[in-house]
């Protein structure tokens, strides 16, 4: 299912209206509707311009990195930028030969406009998270438990709707993506060393 939005008005009002359609079109997969698809802009524009969620949850990423981590030596903002960063590219990158083997190129657009514009939702998923957290410590770890579960669902309902497939597919995309990012944050531990964490994150 490919969305239906086409804005391609480059001024800085037509972005502005296409990020808050996305924005509301990724909102309603939350409660499992198709139709957020329909808000989305799934042109070549639509899919560059997709990758300005990156900075719609940057200040989403700056809140949860404050509340969870205590960042004290220039190598920790390093690893911070440079996971942040592979975070929204290495996704799009691996999906090239996947969906090629697959024969599913042609939801390559729609997947990768859905899937960077649900990772708002999931950004902000994981900052009220953390905030609970707070709230209540000796939740901390049901509550992260929880959220990784939500929002391994919700990613798997963006991606069916967006390759219009069944059940399984998704999954094994969602499955990959969870693989990488397991890699990844692996990788930057041998890297840049492990970041310092607030109190309340430090295992007793």
């Amino acid at each position: 299912m490919a969305g239906t939005s086409r804005q391609n008005d480059g001024a800085p009002g037509g972005i502005r209206r296409e990020i808050r359609r996305s924005i509301w079109g990724v909102a309603r997969f939350a409660s499992f509707d198709a139709r957020g698809m329909h808000y989305l802009n799934c042109s070549m524009t639509g899919l560059w311009r997709s990758f300005l969620a990156m900075l719609v949850a940057l200040p989403i990423f700056f809140a949860i990195t404050a509340l969870s981590h205590r960042p004290t030596e220039p190598i920790h903002y390093v690893n911070i930028a440079v996971g942040y960063g592979l975070g929204w590219v290495l996704f799009p990158i691996v999906m090239v030969p996947v969906l090629l083997a697959l024969r599913l190129e042609e939801a390559y657009v729609p997947l990768i406009v859905a899937y960077n514009w649900a990772a708002v939702i999931v950004y902000g998923l994981d900052l009220v998270t953390t905030l609970l957290a707070f709230a209540d410590p000796r939740l901390v770890v049901s509550l992260f438990l929880a959220f990784h579960v939500v929002s391994m669902l919700y990613r798997w309902f963006v991606a069916k709707v967006a390759l219009n497939a069944g059940v399984l597919i998704p999954l094994v995309l969602i499955v990959i993506a969870e693989v990488l990012d397991t890699f990844m944050a692996r990788g930057l531990l041998k890297i840049f060393g492990p970041l310092p964490l607030v109190a309340i994150f430090q295992p007793s």
